[in-house]
């Protein structure tokens, strides 16, 4: 068949070729370099998790082991029981927001707290040479990669004079740019494939992370979206090819359309949303929010010393007329946050790049989800944590003295009934459903990429 002949004479001409070894030599060693720092990074922060949690048992054993139950209900009141939160297995391959969140929340208010590895005792050259992930890997080096691969394919062997002996023999146009694009396409996907199965045996074997069942199916997806992104960029550069009649004029073309997509339409996205969509700072709502608090307590406070009959109930309503403008004030909040994020969404997707992050970021739980469940996650655990405070002295097992608080029944602190930080995952099924549209769009450029080759490579001449 003549479409296969010209596959197999393009593989052979880039396996045979000095370009294909030297990729297949970077792709390797960059894809499994990657997996080995981001899987060491990803065992010491479940180390640190598992040390966390250790501290906070110890705490609770400590109090537990109290004999004096006034003394034990004092450190209770007291102690701040913190709850970690667990890393993300598969932000080995895609950080996303992982290292931006808090390790730790606090129970005593809503502020968080870090670790100690991010706070002093770090080496801060961490934070300054950051380990690539694969996401990075792939969305940077490998679309550099595909460009470099075929900017020359049409272009290179009409400079050469091959392309006008293939056409010669009468070859139909279309089987000639398909085959040059399964073959070139072949060619450069293959080394990343082993580079792939090799970072996920290392995975497995150092057990540096713990795959669930879930978690394979997305590690085989990430790679799979990762294929179709090398896709895109193989056929925007075969495009180039065919629009330009010189190599070099075709380099600098991809490197140009390479540098604009890649890097300025994604970090252009956030700023051209923050001038169409301006959000209020979190400084401006604290502040409204601590002036109702203020007002509240001053109204309360005049109520106090007027002691008229019914007063109690004028102050629960001021108290709960407070706590109605402080959510509502909340909601404005998120709601224009909501809105100038989805539009910068927007904006980014223009670029392939944007797309790719936004699908293998969702599928590793690393991406904007990842602070929507941390946020719900510390708002329950605050709540939960608050209310079972307020039980205590509810419940009427403790009395006031001027000595301090008697506690009536001295078996009364149960570790387990103590509230834990928990983040809920979300379900493969509906990352997957979730991450579709970003899916499709990259669908839709390699499609279209590949349509405007062959439109142009119809009329184009190889004299």
């Amino acid at each position: 068949m003549l479409l296969l002949r010209i596959i197999r004479k393009e593989v052979l001409h880039n396996v045979l070729s000095f370009r294909f070894a030297v990729t297949y030599a970077l792709l390797f060693i960059l894809v499994v370099v990657s997996m080995f720092l981001m899987g060491s990074q990803h065992r010491t922060k479940v180390d640190e998790y598992i040390r966390a949690e250790g501290q906070l048992n110890t705490k609770l054993d400590e109090i537990t082991n109290t004999p004096d139950a006034n003394e034990q209900f004092q450190k209770v009141i007291q102690a701040d029981l913190p709850g970690a939160r667990a890393p993300r297995p598969l932000s080995v391959l895609a950080r996303g927001l992982e290292g931006s969140l808090p390790t730790q929340v606090s129970s005593r208010n809503r502020f968080v707290t870090r670790s100690s590895d991010d706070r002093l005792g770090r080496n801060v050259l961490f934070d300054v040479f950051q380990t690539p992930d694969f996401a990075y890997v792939v969305n940077i080096v490998l679309s550099l990669l595909a460009l470099l691969f075929v900017f020359d394919s049409i272009c290179g062997e009409k400079e050469r004079g091959t392309l006008k002996v293939l056409l010669s023999n009468s070859v139909p146009r279309d089987t000639v740019l398909l085959g040059k694009w399964v073959g070139g396409y072949l060619s450069i996907s293959a080394p990343f494939a082993v580079a792939v199965v090799g970072g996920f045996v290392y995975l497995s074997l150092s057990g540096a992370m713990q795959l669930q069942p879930d978690d394979v199916i997305r590690f085989a997806a990430i790679s799979l979206i990762s294929l179709l992104y090398i896709a895109v960029f193989f056929s925007l550069g075969l495009f180039i090819s065919t629009a330009t009649h010189r190599g070099s004029t075709a380099l600098l073309l991809s490197l140009l359309v390479w540098i604009v997509w890649i890097l300025v339409v994604p970090n252009l996205a956030p700023i051209t949303a923050r001038l169409v969509a301006p959000v209020p700072s979190r400084q401006v709502i604290d502040a409204e929010q601590q002036a109702i608090d203020r007002e509240a307590q001053l109204l309360q406070e005049s109520i106090r010393k007027r002691k008229v009959y019914g007063d109690q109930e004028e102050s629960e309503r001021i108290q709960q007329d407070a706590e109605r403008k402080r959510r509502k004030l909340d909601q404005f909040y998120n709601d224009r946050m909501t809105r100038q994020v989805s539009f910068s969404q927007g904006l980014a997707r223009l670029s392939p790049s944007a797309s790719y992050l936004f699908a293998v970021t969702r599928l590793a739980g690393t991406g904007p989800i990842l602070f929507d469940r941390f946020r719900d996650a510390h708002d329950r655990f605050q709540e939960a944590q608050n209310d079972w405070r307020d039980d205590l002295f509810r419940s009427g097992n403790v009395e006031f003295t001027r000595t301090g608080p008697q506690v009536k029944d001295k078996d009364w602190f149960d570790p387990d009934s103590i509230p834990r930080f928990q983040m809920y995952s979300e379900a493969t099924r509906a990352a997957i459903d979730a991450a579709m549209f970003d899916i499709l769009l990259l669908v839709v450029f390699a499609v279209l990429f590949f349509m405007l080759s062959f439109a142009f490579f119809l009329r184009y001449d190889v004299t």
